[in-house]
């Protein structure tokens, strides 16, 4: 099947939209064709951006388009654990993590220590968490961090 367009020249004042359509099949050829008169395009104004936080002359703003607004955005770089103390510790026990590209606060979305062993944590800021070192396995461990952006893990010995 083909589909053609001609275009009749700007010349003349009235411009024509002229369709024709071509069926070619095993039983014969078809030919439709229709004719409708081109509508001008109409240049549209260069339109600036709006301002934060503010809505257009006559908007309306969807409901929650203020949490919207002001929402962190949590894709950046792979989180990188730099340090953990203590680098062991029994179920129950305190861990602080320092590193960096932990995101602002609400950005992290887990901690674990080793498959199946989900940690509670704060997401203190951009390069501090505190987390809880879960009942589980003993021996070492991955305390591994995830962001959006990815992981980063590094050894934690659970006694």
């Amino acid at each position: 099947m083909r589909v053609g367009i001609l275009r009749l020249s700007r010349a003349y004042h009235a411009a024509l939209l002229l369709t024709v359509l071509v069926v070619v099949s095993p039983v014969g050829v078809t030919v439709a064709w229709s004719a409708e008169k081109e509508k001008p395009i109409k240049k549209e104004k260069s339109v600036q951006p709006a301002k934060k936080g503010t809505t257009s002359k006559g908007a309306t703003k969807a409901p929650g388009a203020g949490i919207v607004d002001t929402a962190t955005a949590c894709f950046g770089d792979t989180p990188k654990i730099e340090t953990v103390k203590p680098d062991e510790g029994k179920t129950g026990d305190k861990v602080t993590i320092t590193g960096t590209n932990f995101g602002a606060p609400g950005c992290l979305s887990s901690v674990s220590f080793g498959p199946g062993s989900p940690a509670t944590f704060v997401h203190v800021n951009e390069s501090t968490v505190t987390a809880t070192v879960p009942s589980g396995k003993k021996g070492i461990r991955l305390l591994t961090v995830t962001t959006a952006s990815g992981e980063d893990s590094k050894p934690f010995f659970v006694k």
